[in-house]
């Protein structure tokens, strides 16, 4: 029954005002196998009973004495031996209280057990849950080590309150090291301390006392959160721990110096003759606060216990310009007490009223229910006499009430640490001062929540049973965060080996091999020649438009009907930019077409007489003029050769501008391909993909300009002579071509002589505007007679426009037709011809020979094979930013793993 009595009695003792205790019987605990049994079979029935609920803590095994934060629904069961109805309660080992004025406890509120007659460092050593509570805090510093802080929330003590409430001397009296408290040296930013006991086995000593200093960078000098945290060693291990505040004052002035490289500060001297020498030093910062973290690593401190030590909650400054750091520091206090895995250790000085103190409510805005704050009330010796019940209150719970409770320590005054005095004459006049003064000493048996002594085992309680629940969640986000780093990892291209020229050589090889699966069209890869092939078509269609188009009017530039006009293929209207897709920024057409200026000067000058508008239809009138324009010695009747050779040339007279735009379409296409390939390649290695383009470029020029010349070339030879063998094509062709054009001349003089004369129903001329053999219109009557004799002989139905069947074509004409029907069937061979030679050259002389030159040009050019590793390793710098967060993400998931092992190493 002694852990129900202890119970009873730490319940009783916080829910009521100050008791009057006066001992009826003896209050010697009960021997300590009896409480160790009682113990262990309160633990058996917890584990039980949270085994059968389903608990995250089924397998937890949990003292008695420790109170579950975290919990909101946790509401402890009241003390079956208490009515509540009482003015005075009676405790299992005799002990009376008397609560004068009270008839009813306050509820709602479970402290954490004292174990007084019982030091909590004895009980936990001999039981069971000792080596575990240990491994459990043991734990949480090697996860720490190993840097899962940055990627985790990990169960941490957080000690915060405003400036100069004593909270660094709460945190020297914890750890056992002297820290910088006086002005101008005071917290200027983040201090974790991370304690672990000796290490002690069977057969080797206790480990030495030694303690480490690290450097955390998480945040610029502006306060913006780093891409990486890193953590760099400052300084050697001390073995001494006089000398830990020199080293933490020379740390926290690197830190506040980001501009200055680090090792300048590891001998650094300050100058502390006098508080104004001081003042003068720390006004020299180039910052007054920082983010950024100081870590002490100390290992042999005698209890396993991680702290954080945050700068103090200020209100004021001197100058203007540092009104910044006022939202800063409270902006960083926030950052850490809103984790929900921190234990918030609210430093609250009883020299100021309660609600002064900002601490105070802003661990409210965190932590509305309490469930995770401990107050730690200091300098209890600047109360002012006759105002300690507004403390002891507040120390009861019955203000300002937290789950986790107040405790209540005394640390040396200025005065004394003037004197030096050491940490255990620290401890006795604490000891003393809680002895000796009331109303501290009155309660102090039934409520051990005084002395540094107390505070550090509960806090080691606390943080151990945080630490016990947490660990579930913590595996299972461990493991998310694994998986997330190695994606992130996999979609960044990966480190380079040791031998960089390989590495070198492999990338070019791979970048020509994806160049050359583009231009060929391999596989998956057909994107690339899709595009190629739409600048072909709008080529081909371009040439088939500068079709010879002829009209059968005899009317100088006139325009004949569509029916009278000799059409090839379709016309092609659309716009050739449009189709390309080189927008305003590029177009072409523009560009200077080498060789245009010289093929009209190698053509001679046009006569006047021959000239005719290409854009329109050549009527029978324009070809006569150019047939008449063209004769030299040949008699009349001969073929008319260069009339034809000279239409010929007007249609070709664009061909040159078509290939050329058609090859500059190309190279236009294969410079985005490169561009967006090196991207893919080379991308992350800024100095070499620059050398790439510019050597791809010069390469990709010099063959440009060698098929531009192919494509003169094939120009110039069309132009230089109508040329075929393929002479059966080409007089079938023709001869197609000649019948149709004489169709078509009949057809448009049978329209001119029924328009001009016009015809009755029976086909009788109704007037006289038709024309006889001699150009003069025939008489009506005459060709009345004629369609009437004709009726007479048998041959009904004719009319006027059947009667010009009889007549033949003059020699005139017919030549002619020959020159329309020549310059119409030679069009159709040689477009075939040219839409297919441009584009064959193209692929050819330009993308073909790039692909496949392209490999030795590279490794030719960059001097890969040549240059000495410096300028290979140059040419090889990584892009700084996918470097750094490569590096980061194999640290992180180093660290994650090195926690995962670790989180089941421990039996989960």
């Amino acid at each position: 029954m002694f852990y129900i009595a202890r119970k009873l009695s730490s319940a009783v003792a916080h829910n009521l005002p100050i008791p009057h205790i006066r001992s009826e019987e003896s209050t010697t605990p009960p021997n300590l196998p009896a409480r160790e049994a009682e113990d262990s079979k309160h633990t058996s029935t917890l584990s039980t009973a949270s085994s059968r609920s389903g608990s995250p803590l089924r397998n937890t095994v949990v003292p008695p004495s420790v109170v579950l934060p975290y919990i909101p629904s946790y509401t402890p069961t009241p003390p079956p031996a208490i009515s509540r109805n009482m003015s005075t309660a009676t405790y299992s080992n005799g002990v009376k209280a008397e609560f004068p004025g009270r008839t009813e406890a306050k509820t709602g509120y479970s402290p954490p057990q004292d174990t007084q007659g019982l030091s909590a460092d004895s009980f936990l050593e001999a039981s069971a849950y000792a080596a575990r509570a240990r491994r459990l805090v043991k734990m949480v510093n090697v996860m720490r080590d190993a840097g899962a802080h940055m990627d985790l929330d990990l169960p941490t003590i957080v000690v915060c309150g405003n400036q100069s409430v004593g909270k660094s001397s709460v945190l020297e009296a914890l750890c056992g090291v002297v820290l910088p408290r006086n002005e101008g040296t005071c917290t200027r930013c983040v201090t974790e301390v991370r304690m672990s006991e000796n290490d002690t086995t069977a057969s080797d000593l206790a480990t030495e006392w030694n303690c480490t200093v690290k450097l955390r960078y998480e945040y610029d000098s502006m306060g913006r959160p780093l891409k990486a945290v890193k953590e760099i060693p400052f300084g050697t291990e001390l073995h001494k721990k006089e000398d830990v505040e020199l080293i933490v004052r020379r740390a926290q002035k690197a830190l506040l110096n980001p501009s200055t490289n680090v090792t300048q500060f590891l001998q650094y001297n300050f100058d502390d003759s006098t508080a104004s020498t001081r003042d003068a030093e720390a006004a020299k910062n180039e910052l007054r606060f920082s983010k950024n973290v100081i870590c002490l690593d100390i290992r042999g401190a005698g209890v396993n216990l991680t702290l954080i030590d945050l700068p103090g909650i200020i209100r004021s400054v001197d100058k203007r310009e540092d009104a910044q750091y006022i939202d800063m520091v409270q902006d960083l206090v926030r950052l850490y007490i809103s984790k929900e895995r921190a234990i918030i250790v609210a430093a609250i000085t009883c020299k100021d009223e309660i609600d002064n103190q900002a601490i105070v409510h802003m661990a409210k805005e965190v932590d509305p229910h309490g469930m995770r704050t401990l107050g730690v009330l200091t300098k209890p010796d600047t109360i002012e006499a006759g105002t300690h019940d507004r403390w002891l209150q507040v120390m009861l719970g019955h203000q300002y009430n937290l789950k986790l409770g107040y405790w209540m320590i005394k640390n040396p005054s200025k005065a004394d640490l003037d004197r030096n005095i050491t940490f255990d004459e620290a401890r006795k006049m604490e000891e003393a001062f809680f002895s000796g003064q009331a109303p501290w000493s009155t309660i102090r048996r039934q409520l051990d929540r005084f002395g540094i002594d107390s505070l550090r085992r509960e806090l080691s309680r606390q943080l151990t049973m945080l630490t016990e629940m947490s660990i579930p969640d913590m595996q299972s986000r461990t493991e998310e965060a694994i998986q997330a780093t190695v994606v992130e990892l996999n979609n960044l291209p990966p480190s380079l080996g040791e031998n960089s020229r390989i590495e070198l050589l492999q990338m070019v090889r791979h970048f020509c091999t994806l160049v050359n699966y583009n231009v060929t069209a391999h596989q998956d890869f057909k994107q690339f020649y899709q595009q190629i092939r739409k600048h072909f078509d709008v080529f081909r269609e371009a040439v088939a438009s500068t079709r010879p188009q002829f009209a059968m009017s005899h009317g100088k530039g006139g325009v004949a009907p569509a029916t009278a006009i000799a059409s090839l293929s379709t016309s092609i209207s659309s716009s050739i930019s449009s189709v390309v897709g080189w927008g305003t920024g590029f177009d072409p057409r523009r560009a200077e077409i080498p060789g245009n200026k010289q093929a009209k000067k190698e053509s001679g000058p046009v006569p006047e007489a021959t000239e005719v508008d290409s854009k329109k239809p050549i009527t029978v009138h324009d070809v006569r003029r150019i047939i008449d324009a063209q004769k030299g010695r040949e008699l009349q009747g001969y073929s008319a050769y260069d009339a034809f050779t000279y239409v010929v040339s007007m249609f070709q007279e664009e061909w040159a501008k078509d290939g050329q735009m058609c090859l500059a379409a190309v190279n236009h296409e294969l410079h985005t391909l490169i561009g967006k390939l090196t991207d893919d390649v080379f991308g992350r290695f800024a100095n070499l993909q620059g050398q790439v383009r510019f050597v791809i470029q010069a390469f990709q020029n010099e063959l440009y300009r060698s098929t531009s010349e192919v494509v003169n070339n094939l120009v110039t030879m069309e132009r230089r002579y109508p040329f075929t063998m393929g002479s059966d094509e080409f007089t079938r062709t023709k001869s197609n071509a000649l019948h149709e054009f004489r169709a078509q001349l009949e057809a448009a003089r049978n329209g001119h002589l029924s328009n001009a004369s016009g015809a009755t129903s029976n086909g009788a001329v109704a007037s006289s505007s038709s024309s006889n053999a001699s150009g003069q219109p025939p008489k009506v009557e005459t060709v009345n007679k004629a369609l009437a004799a004709l009726a007479e002989a048998g041959f009904t139905g004719l009319s006027a426009r059947d009667l010009t069947r009889l007549r033949s074509e003059t020699p005139e004409d017919d030549e002619v037709l020959h020159v329309m029907a020549a310059s119409h069937a030679y069009f159709r061979v040689a477009c075939r011809r040219f839409s297919d030679n441009v584009p064959m050259n193209v692929d050819f002389h330009f993308m073909s020979r790039f692909s496949d030159l392209l490999e030795k040009e590279l490794v030719a050019r960059l001097g890969i094979l040549e240059k000495d590793n410096a300028a290979v390793d140059f040419m090889l710098q990584e892009n700084r930013f996918v470097a750094e967060r490569r590096r980061a993400l194999e640290d992180q998931r180093t660290r994650l793993e090195a926690v995962w092992r670790s989180l089941h190493e421990f039996g989960y």
